[in-house]
This record gives structure tokens, C-alpha cells and sequence, in this order.
């Protein structure tokens, strides 16, 4: 059963004097452990709830259209914990000063269900996988690395990181769809097992919608870490070599690439970044894969905002070259625009992506220059207002003589920053 922490107004579970603080025992007989049993067994014409109030169990009798929610909303689950000890974890190299919330290693199949966030399979027991059928919890997102069993249990320190093929097996043969990645490390999961890895699972598509390829990302804080190349253009180059004869032979097979390089290949080593056919429906842009491209694409149907005085486009180092196509269409409007790229200073300079920089570096920078606004990458700051050490947004736009914008995620919606 679950604790119901509110009703919705207007609801169902209102009308019906459902009360929060009771408890949701089962739907239809079904028992309800969390919000995800709660969204599958409540979509139905006619239930039967068991609900529990201090020491008495009431059942409530409901008709209803079957994509009317209920109206009860439960208590958060308990996250699930990552088992593993991978080599490469982003966690494990974060500064001493990180907070606490980016140190949690989550690995939960039901935010992979709900958000979209990669998972390992390595934790899941023999009733986590029926109930991910059950439910048909699909698609998921898989965090592969490599299909080789050896080399995924060295990369991963847990033996039960071995099985990734027949758990994948054991996921699509139910039905459920799956969106993997790919995190490379040169000199260890690349070469021939880079090639093993995709021939794998492309031999589940369609079940295989996707496979992202994305680099390593490393921080200056590995120290008691094991030694890890870094990401080189040239190596990156080779990198593609590798993957275009998939990419062709799916567009020819399937209409889209299915086997996708972060766009942080592209960028590093100067090659063309592929045209919106290549990404069919963008199913990894949070992965950093697809988002230069809807950004080139968005250019063209750009509303430049009325903003007065000189702009600063703000940036990573990554991405400034492509930024500088953003501040022509400024000066073609007649408003003095620069672009800023700004070193990751919180993580160490091989971060080099917009949304990991840190608020109080930005400022320290900005804070220096003759500008009239600034314009900040979009997902620099989280849904709580905070930018990734900690500055809250509030502090930072007070702190700082320039009126600030963060920019939308698409392009397209720039003129309706204000």
C-alpha cells in the first residue's frame, strides 16, 4: 500500500471524500506500492479502491472514463541505488564541495520509465523485470557501455553487469521498447568492441529504437581514480569512422541513423554536423545528441527579441563557434551582440559543456564586462533555480549591474524570453 500525500482538487477521489494521509492498499484487488501501479490499474471504466483510514478499510465502488485519472497523489517511491562501481562515473568526480543531491547514484527503472534517465539493468531482481512487463513500463532507457560480458563487468566492477544481453532479450521478447547508450573511453570499450557492441544491439531493432554514443567526461577531481585518456579530436575522428557504415546502413534500412554520436564529436573535430533527416524523432537530445542541429534548423525561424543596450550570448567552449551563428542574426537586426564561451572552472576545463557551468564563475566573469544583458545557455539552472554549484539563480541576477535571460531550449521561442 502507499500513503496518499494529496488529493486534486475537483477529482474523483475528491467527490468521493477520499482524504490524504489515508492509505491506497489495492485497485481491483491489485496491491498499489507506488505511483506508478497507481497510473496502470486506475486506468479502467469501473474500480473498486481499498482504501485505509487509521485502523478502518473503507472500498469505494467507481465508474468512470478510463483516461480520467483518479485524482490521489502518492507518496514519492524510494529511489533505487546504483550497485555499480563504473570506472567513468560522473559522480565519483565531482569537487568536494558538490551538494548532497548530486551525489545520489540513482538506477531506478521507474524514473527511466517516467523521465527518460539511464539505467543499468544490474540491479533489477526477478520481480522488478515482471513487473516492468506487467505494467508494460516501455520504453526504458539502458545505460549498455559495452555487450561484451567481460569487458562490461571490468568496466562496471559488478559480475552481474555480464548478463546485458540477455536481460535486454528478456525486456524486448515482452515487448518493451529500449533508447541505449554508449559511454566511450578510448583505449577500453572502443575498436572492436565498439563494433561488437552496436552489431549487438542493432540485432534487436525495432525493439532498439536508439543508440547514443557519447564521450567520457571527465573532471579535474580523479584523484584515487583509475587512469582515463582523455577524448582527443583525433580519436573522436576515428570514432566516426566506426560508426558511419551502421548510420548508412540504417537510413537505408530504417529511414533515420539509429546509431547517434553526441554532438560533441562534431563539433570537436570540425566535421559537418548531420542534416534533421539523420535524427529521425531527436530520441536522445537530453543526451546531448541532436541538439546542434534543432539549434541550426531553429535559426532559420528566429525572432530576435527587442532588447535594448549590447547582449552577451553566454556559452561553454564547446559550443562557441555555433553560438556565433546566433549573434549574426543579433547584428542583422541591429542590436551589438558578442558571444562569451567561458572555461568550466567548478569541474575543471575538459568540461565543456553550457549546462554544467557554475554560477558563481559566470559571475565572477560577467559581472567585469560592459554589457547591457545577458543570455545564458538553456538548463544552466534546475527546476529548483539553482545553477550546478549551488548559486541560486536569485543571487546571481542580483549580483550582477546586466538584466539576465536564460534561453529557451529551442531556439525558435527567443523572442519570448521577456
Amino acid at each position: 500500500m502507499v500513503k496518499i500525500k494529496g488529493i486534486r482538487k475537483g477529482s474523483i477521489a475528491e467527490k468521493m471524500g477520499i482524504k490524504k494521509g489515508s492509505y491506497l492498499i489495492s485497485i481491483d484487488g491489485k496491491e498499489i506500492n507506488d505511483s506508478l501501479d497507481l497510473r496502470f490499474f486506475e486506468s479502467c471504466n469501473s474500480l473498486e479502491l481499498s482504501i485505509s483510514i487509521g485502523r478502518e478499510e473503507k472500498i469505494y465502488h467507481i465508474k468512470k472514463d478510463a483516461d480520467i485519472p483518479l485524482g490521489i497523489k502518492p507518496t514519492e517511491f524510494e529511489t533505487k541505488i546504483c550497485t555499480n562501481n563504473c570506472t567513468f562515473c560522473f559522480v565519483n568526480q565531482n569537487p568536494p564541495d558538490v551538494r548532497e543531491a548530486l551525489l545520489i547514484k540513482d538506477d531506478d527503472y521507474r524514473l527511466s520509465f517516467l523521465y527518460g534517465s539511464y539505467i543499468t539493468l544490474t540491479n533489477l531482481t526477478d520481480k522488478d523485470f515482471k513487473r516492468i512487463i506487467e505494467l508494460k513500463l516501455s520504453p526504458l532507457y539502458i545505460s549498455v557501455h559495452a555487450t561484451n560480458p567481460e569487458k562490461r563487468v571490468e568496466l562496471m566492477k559488478n559480475p552481474l553487469a555480464g548478463r546485458i544481453l540477455e536481460d535486454i532479450k528478456r525486456l524486448t521478447s515482452a515487448g518493451i521498447k529500449l533508447h541505449t547508450q554508449i559511454v566511450l573511453l578510448p583505449d577500453f570499450n572502443d575498436g572492436e568492441y565498439l563494433n561488437e557492441t552496436i552489431e549487438d544491439l542493432l540485432s534487436f531493432y525495432p525493439s532498439i529504437e536508439s543508440i547514443g554514443i557519447v564521450p567520457v567526461g571527465l573532471t579535474d577531481f580523479r584523484r584515487g581514480l583509475p587512469p582515463i585518456k582523455n577524448t582527443e579530436p583525433e580519436w573522436m575522428d576515428e570514432i566516426i569512422k566506426i560508426v558511419e557504415p551502421y548510420q548508412e546502413e540504417m537510413l537505408k534500412k530504417a529511414g533515420k541513423a539509429m546509431v547517434y554520436l553526441s554532438d560533441e564529436f562534431y563539433l570537436k573535430t570540425g566535421k559537418k554536423v548531420p542534416p534533421e533527416e539523420h535524427y529521425g524523432e531527436f530520441p536522445q537530445l537530453e543526451n546531448g545528441i541532436g541538439m546542434i542541429r534543432q539549434f541550426l534548423s531553429g535559426l532559420a525561424e528566429l525572432t530576435i527579441p527587442a532588447l535594448k543596450g549590447k547582449v552577451l550570448l553566454v556559452t561553454g567552449t564547446l559550443a562557441s563557434s555555433v553560438i556565433w551563428e546566433l549573434a549574426k542574426h543579433f547584428r542583422e537586426s541591429g542590436i551589438e551582440a558578442e558571444v562569451l564561451p567561458v572555461r568550466n572552472r567548478y569541474f575543471g576545463g575538459l568540461v565543456e559543456v553550457a549546462g554544467l557551468l557554475g554560477g558563481w564563475d559566470l559571475m565572477g566573469v560577467i559581472s567585469v564586462l560592459d554589457f547591457d544583458v545577458a543570455i545564458l545557455p538553456p538548463g544552466v539552472v534546475n527546476s529548483d533555480g539553482l545553477f550546478i554549484d549551488g548559486c541560486s539563480f536569485e543571487t546571481f541576477q542580483s549580483s550582477i549591474p546586466l538584466d539576465v535571460y536564460i534561453a529557451p531550449y529551442d531556439i525558435r521561442d527567443l523572442g519570448r524570453i521577456f
